[in-house]
């Protein structure tokens, strides 16, 4: 909640005295010491009781406050680091005059500021937005100026405001840090299964958030993050089925199944359909393991199956090489796939160049649990990406922003993976992961019709 500041003699504006809890804790203090001392002369006990208990009450509050608080930040360390960061955003504001100037008096309501600590991952910093203050991105210039010495790396990645106007949301990262996963062994691809890692420190278990979509315009490097996850996939033994918008998978045929390669409107429909297969083979096998093990909840991990994802790529693409009956289908059964493949273990990673309503119907859109957008994008587009504005300004090559459920709370810098530096964009290192995942299948998954159907 804002604070009124007052300008003093000095013509600097401070919290007044009588704003500030230790005034009033100093006074109750004083004020029963002082009772103390008339006690030796005049019985005045309820007095100094009544006294005393506003002393001890006061006392106990500001250390539930100030326990509650560092409970929260997660170590005392966290916390005076919190509240030296909020002070010196409070006096950035104060610097250069981002709040709202009470008319004609010699008083200003100064916005709260609340910062989160969560480095390495990143900084979070919120300010009440009060009316009169200015747009997000000179925002932006204020908080970046009040980060120094050993924060003095991390610097705005993602602003925005929220949606009911209350409040401006930043995200701070150490940008002097590089996340960009870059494999530079066939140690670094090999995953654990249903783990895949989209850049250092943001690694995604499928069988909890299992589906993701990669948006991004011409050049903004979709494919190569889609290659990524594939290299993984295939080291871990998954089942990979291709929605093969732009042929750009059709080079996998000479070492992987060509069936399983779909980019005609009737092999589409036709992988569509034996995924849809596999779904309900394996809600089957869930059930009975549910009854086995008396457990709810099971995740396909545990029971034992086998990964399978179900790449589309440039769905629009395919989507528009379909009639309207063609068009219509696809969508419904693409969405019953994404609806019922979390629990079963059936991935549904899908690109296209926006996330508008004509390549991707918003009943889909809303079911991926981590969403990508490369590259800049204009506001609107932002919006449907992320139902909010990820940042102003462009963004840089090979970056882009991402949210991810249960993992983050507003969009935050996205890095694509570097396939390039050690030859992983090669088809030999998609053959050589994808023939080492085979045996890996015999070793971690269990064998069932499911499987042995894919």
């Amino acid at each position: 909640m804002a604070k009124t500041y007052k300008k003093n003699v000095q013509n600097v504006y401070r919290v007044p005295l009588y704003a500030h809890f230790w005034t009033w804790w100093m006074l109750a203090l004083s004020l029963a010491v002082l009772s103390l001392v008339v006690g030796l002369v005049v019985s005045i006990k309820i007095i100094q009781v009544a006294l005393w208990s506003l002393v001890a009450v006061l006392t106990s509050w500001r250390a539930y406050s100030l326990m509650k608080s560092v409970i929260k930040a997660g170590t005392i360390g966290k916390y005076i680091t919190q509240k030296k960061a909020e002070k010196a955003v409070t006096k950035s504001l104060l610097a250069t005059m981002t709040v709202n100037r009470l008319q004609d008096t010699p008083f200003i309501s100064v916005p709260s500021v609340r910062v989160c600590d969560s480095r390495p991952s990143h900084i979070s910093v919120e300010v009440e937005k009060l009316a009169g203050m200015y747009e997000v991105e000179k925002m932006t210039e204020d908080i970046n100026a009040s980060f120094r010495g050993r924060l003095g790396g991390y610097a705005v990645t993602s602003a925005m405001i929220t949606t009911d106007g209350l409040t401006y949301k930043f995200v701070l990262e150490d940008v002097a840090i590089d996340k960009t996963w870059r494999p530079a062994t066939m140690e670094d691809i090999t995953a654990e299964k249903y783990a895949i890692t989209l850049q250092d420190g943001l690694t995604v278990k499928l069988d909890e958030r299992a589906h993701i979509a990669v948006w991004g315009k011409t050049g903004s490097k979709k494919t190569t993050v889609l290659f990524g996850m594939v290299l993984q996939l295939f080291a871990m033994g998954a089942d990979v089925r291709f929605i093969d918008g732009k042929d750009e998978f059709s080079a996998f045929s000479g070492f992987y199944p060509s069936e399983k390669i779909a980019s005609d409107v009737e092999a589409v429909q036709s992988q569509l359909n034996d995924v849809l297969a596999i779904v309900s083979e394996r809600q089957k096998i869930m059930s009975e393991e549910t009854q086995k093990r008396q457990k709810i909840g099971l995740k396909a991990s545990e029971v034992g199956l086998r990964p399978i994802a179900l790449i589309a790529d440039e769905i629009g693409s395919i989507v528009a090489l379909m009639d309207s009956k063609q068009a219509k289908k696809f969508v419904a059964d693409l969405t019953a796939i994404i609806q019922r493949g979390r629990s079963v273990g059936v991935s549904v990673i899908a690109s296209t160049q926006d996330p508008s309503t004509d390549t991707l119907p918003q009943k889909i859109r809303q079911q991926f649990s981590t969403k990508i957008l490369l590259g800049s994008a204009n506001g609107d587009t932002q919006r449907m990406a992320f139902g909010e504005l990820a940042s102003v300004g462009g963004v840089e090559d090979f970056r882009g922003y991402y949210m991810c459920d249960g993992l983050t709370s507003q969009p935050m810098k996205f890095y694509v993976p570097d396939l390039y530096s050690h030859e992983f964009n090669e088809l030999g290192a998609f053959e050589k992961t994808y023939k080492m995942g085979l045996g890996m299948v015999c070793l971690l998954y269990t064998s069932d019709a499911a499987d042995d159907k894919a």
